[in-house]
């Protein structure tokens, strides 16, 4: 059974995103440290754990406020957060974000990178200042077994609560510009340096979530944009 959505105020939607902001940077700050001092292991992991934390309550907090609208079922649950099978058109808008996304990101490196050779600009730190990445080597790359269920979660979590809960019942033809901002909020614990590379794909997806009204759409370009090029800096494949 699915419920008729009820509108979620601008004000709701800051406070929503405020909310997650503070608790991720509170997991920095408490969750992390913790695990850095208590267990000796590769320094990914500490991301993957803390990581965990932070995104598996955003997937629980769009289930549990869908389920609060009168929501039941698994049916009605995922169609209440805009789940539905990608149409044509939904795929053209999907696949035109995502290399839209790679393409805009790419420029803001190219821009910077002109910047930093003719002005001196300092190079673009795009690790955060809270993870310690180096390839995996040897048995080690089965550490990506334990990056999945984070990345899962990531996507998964960000996706149906930005997007399929609140966006969707932002009221105006231009809510998205709105969820865009408070997403690049939420990345702020990232430093800036990180947030100028997600430029790009963090007003990318919530434009194209506007005109698909599908959740799918948002998952394939969140995924497909994070997840490679993960694998290729965590193999060595790429600096």
């Amino acid at each position: 059974m699915t419920a008729t959505p009820k509108p979620v105020s601008a004000a709701k939607a800051a406070a929503v995103f405020l909310f997650f902001t503070l608790y991720f940077f509170g997991l920095l700050h408490t969750l992390l440290p913790l695990l850095k001092a208590n267990f000796r292991w590769h320094p990914a992991l500490y991301w993957f754990v803390t990581g965990g934390f932070l995104f598996a309550p955003l997937l629980l907090f769009a289930l549990w406020r869908a389920f609060r609208e009168g929501n039941r079922g698994a049916a009605g649950i995922l169609a209440a957060l805009h789940l539905r099978p990608l149409s044509r058109r939904d795929w053209a808008h999907a696949v035109a974000g995502l290399l839209a996304s790679f393409a805009l990101s790419g420029a803001v490196f190219a821009a910077w990178a002109l910047l930093s050779r003719h002005f001196g600009w300092r190079p673009l730190a795009t690790t955060p200042w809270f993870m310690e990445m180096r390839p995996f080597l040897g048995a080690e790359k089965l550490l990506l077994l334990a990056w999945l269920p984070m990345f899962f979660f990531n996507i998964a979590g960000e996706e149906l609560l930005w997007r399929g809960y609140i966006q969707a019942r932002l009221p105006g033809r231009n809510a998205w510009v709105l969820c865009s901002a408070l997403w690049l909020l939420f990345h702020l614990p990232f430093g800036p340096d990180l947030m100028l590379v997600l430029l790009p794909v963090v007003w990318v997806i919530p434009w194209v979530f506007q005109r698909t009204r599908n959740t799918w759409s948002g998952v394939f370009i969140h995924a497909l944009f994070n997840g490679p090029i993960f694998v290729a800096i965590a193999l060595g494949w790429v600096k």
